[in-house]
């Protein structure tokens, strides 16, 4: 496959992705108002940062869509550790606030 078809499909994958997380911070949303003070409390001091990963994430998605091919192997590697932190600071927080969940 040539390398311009893999940029976007993998582009389009990680579009997904991002559509994905989104609906993830709207589910954890609604269950911290309805759960205790301090889950709620814990939540809004955490979902600023989640956010912002996710923002940055979406920004460096549109770079990768206007990188060029010389670019895209380190473009693609800054967007693997993106997703690896933003997937475990979700994991943790579902953890921590929202047991068995």
């Amino acid at each position: 496959m040539p390398q311009r078809a893999h940029r976007k499909e993998y582009i389009q994958r990680l579009h997904a992705k991002l559509d994905e997380w989104d609906r993830e911070l709207d589910l954890l949303e609604d269950k911290a108002r309805h759960a205790r003070d301090d889950v709620q409390r814990k939540w809004a001091e955490r979902r600023p940062e989640l956010e912002q990963v996710l923002r940055d994430l979406e920004q460096r998605v549109r770079q990768a869509h206007e990188s060029v091919e010389e670019n895209w192997e380190d473009t693609r590697q800054k967007l693997e550790q993106g997703w690896q932190r933003l997937s475990q600071e979700l994991k943790t927080v579902t953890e921590r606030l929202f047991p068995g969940n």
